[in-house]
């Protein structure tokens, strides 16, 4: 290594600009001349040295690099990588370079020489000393460097490293090898060489008559195929996307202070299948919705159903996450949560993808009346929250994956298991279980991503500075949260989904503004039995409940769209409360044929339609114990089946019953 040393005449760079020492002051002091302009400074040593300690100065110029460009570079890597026989060779040239510099400034003449080349070999038993000429090269090497670096010889850089094939060829190389990963990713350098061969037979038959390209080796290829860039082949391979993310280089991620300062959401289909609590029979995987709180990794809310992700899901979440929390009951008698969950309020910033559901008018518009923030990430970069894609990975790979009826992430790694014949849970214990592993096992162990501290302990210590906030009371936020709708104020009152809304509420707007007047609806997805109306200057919502209460209350709006479906297709008014009970009573029928069903999917269906939710473990109630005066009630086209039929499917559903009960 050269080194820097204040030394007259000594040229360094100083941010960015080269100087040379002129000269050195009896007091210390140094003359700096710029070799730019030969401006003259005075600077003490001790600010020269303090400059150099804070990394502004390097003894390394542009012109000294310049200088020694005609030379082999100096091996600048760790010697330690270097052979066992590379090093002994450095050592043999020290030791004879040193030899020679302790007896003061070399003459390079053989009679001067040969007599220190020779002792120096004794010295180490060197049989074959090397020559007067040889030694002059490694001195001169260390002399216009003065870094013992230079005398390492760089055998990695011998011989020609400039490809032999011309352009043409590299051309076609290139042409035949996207052509080759664009049919097939795993196409090998076979495939490749092939269409290569192809390629340089159509060249040299259009060029006749001059001289033909001769085609390169397959071994060529191979070294060919071997220089390119990683990224390049990934590129060809899987695109630039997926190369992209590949080498992107890995940084700090966004930095919170406290609590409900920033929260991500997002869904996930959960890798376990649930039974239902009367047939045994597997529903199907459910869908989980999952806030996360950022700075102390907290579960802060979710919800879970066997709908897709949606709207009314996000509601869900949301709310559940605002509210504080309220363990499940203990369908599980012997499993006690031991810890509290400690998380509610209002957070502050909301970071979403880019799914429909959180880019409805809805979710705005919520977003908006309780004060949050939404952040959206980029298109196709879930790194953007990955807080929460972690979270969810953690819940299947670290929970789900451990409970009977699992269907993994891959299916290839199910092997013989069927996890539709292990599914045990049911949606209810399933939702206990969850939440004793939210609060007594994840919130309790020791998170990586917090150091030496755990999401609980986390969480505790922030609210100790920070207060959550909720908003108002309960009934305000029933009136913020949920699905959001424009309708048309008539003196019959609001149609919502075909179900009629009146009240004497609603005689101030109407006579306020007159008949017609947009009015903003606020309503609950899980049930259509009232609805939040604003007027056009209201600074407050006004509860309207629906006139046929008792059939709306606690329907849901998928069930309702069932029954408007039905209604439609058998041709009855909507007003009709007969085809209303019957429609109801259909639906129930419905959901207890899906619910015996060989299909898996009708299974989903009818959970689906059941309303089963982490609001309501049991679904909704769909008054199946009394069947409604009509006696003929028609079926449904979807329904139907052969008295065969229906009796094969009972007798096999009663198969699996036993079996599951056996198990349980």
């Amino acid at each position: 290594m050269a080194g820097f040393a204040l030394h007259k005449n000594r040229v360094f760079d100083w941010d960015g600009t080269a100087y040379r020492i002129d000269r050195i002051q009896p007091n210390g002091d140094l003359l700096l001349e710029s070799t730019n302009d030969g401006h003259f400074s005075v600077i003490s040593r001790e600010q020269l040295l303090a400059e150099y300690g804070a990394g502004n100065i390097s003894a390394k110029t542009v012109e000294a690099a310049s200088a020694t460009t005609s030379l082999v570079p100096s091996f600048s890597r760790p010697l330690d990588e270097l052979s066992e026989g590379l090093r002994n060779v450095v050592k043999r040239r020290k030791h004879y370079l040193e030899s020679i510099l302790d007896h003061g400034v070399p003459i390079f003449t053989p009679a001067y020489l040969k007599p220190l080349i020779e002792q120096a070999a004794v010295e180490v038993g060197d049989l074959t000393p090397p020559g007067v000429t040889t030694v002059y090269r490694w001195y001169r090497r260390f002399n216009s460097t003065n870094d013992t670096r230079a005398i390492i010889p760089r055998i990695d850089l011998r011989g020609p490293k400039a490809l032999r094939q011309n352009d043409r060829i590299l051309q076609l190389v290139a042409e035949a090898l996207e052509e080759a990963f664009k049919a097939s990713p795993q196409a090998t350098c076979r495939n490749v060489y092939t269409r290569l061969l192809g390629k340089i037979d159509i060249e040299n038959q259009r060029t006749l008559g001059g001289e033909p390209i001769k085609p390169p080796s397959l071994r060529t290829l191979y070294r060919l195929v071997k220089r390119a860039e990683a990224y390049e082949l990934v590129v060809l391979k899987e695109g630039k996307a997926s190369a992209d993310r590949r080498f992107r280089i890995g940084k700090a991620g966004v930095k919170t202070s406290r609590i409900l300062e920033r929260v991500e959401i997002d869904h996930t289909p959960l890798d376990l299948f649930l039974v239902d609590e009367r047939t045994w029979l597997p529903l199907g995987r459910p869908t989980l919705t999952v806030i996360i709180d950022h700075y102390s990794r907290m579960l802060l809310g979710y919800y879970l159903s066997f709908d897709s992700p949606s709207t009314a899901a996000v509601m869900g979440a949301l709310r559940h996450a605002i509210l504080p929390k309220k363990l499940a009951d203990g369908v599980i008698a012997n499993l006690k949560i031991a810890n509290t969950w400690p998380c509610y309020g209002l957070p502050e910033v909301m970071v979403v993808d880019n799914g429909l559901e959180f880019h409805s008018n809805d979710l705005e518009s919520v977003a908006y009346d309780l004060g949050i923030r939404i952040q959206y990430c980029p298109k196709h970069a879930p790194r953007f929250k990955g807080v929460v894609e972690r979270y969810l990975k953690t819940i299947n790979y670290f929970f789900a994956h451990q409970l009977p009826g699992t269907s993994f992430a891959k299916y290839y790694l199910r092997g013989d298991y069927d996890p539709q014949k292990a599914a045990l849970l049911t949606f209810a214990e399933f939702k206990q279980i969850f939440e004793k592993w939210v609060v007594d096992i994840y919130a309790q162990d020791e998170h990586r991503g917090l150091g030496k501290t755990t999401p609980w302990a986390r969480w505790q210590e922030s609210i100790a500075h920070y207060e959550p906030t909720l908003p108002d009371d309960l009934r305000t936020l029933q009136r913020r949260i949920g699905l959001v709708a424009e309708r048309s104020l008539r003196r019959d009152g609001i149609s919502l989904h075909g179900i009629r809304y009146s009240g004497d509420e609603l005689g101030p707007i109407l006579r306020g503004f007159g008949e017609g007047v947009k009015v903003r609806l606020v309503y609950d997805s899980e049930d259509l039995g009232e609805i939040q109306v604003w007027g056009p200057n209201d600074a407050e919502p006004v509860t309207v409940k629906a006139i046929d209460y008792a059939f709306a209350h606690g329907l849901t709006v998928k069930q309702n769209d069932f029954i408007r479906q039905y209604l439609r297709e058998q041709g009855a008014a909507v007003i009709d409360k007969a085809a209303l009970e019957r429609a109801r009573y259909e639906l129930a029928q419905a959901v207890e044929e899906l619910m015996t069903n060989r299909k898996h999917r009708a299974r989903r269906r009818s959970a689906a339609l059941l309303g089963i939710t982490s609001s309501k473990p049991n679904g909704s109630d769909l008054n199946t114990d009394t069947k409604p005066d009509v006696i003929a009630v028609p079926k449904l086209q979807k329904a139907k089946a052969s008295k065969a039929f229906e009796q094969d499917q009972e007798q096999v559903a009663m198969e699996i019953i036993t079996s599951f009960q056996m198990k349980r």
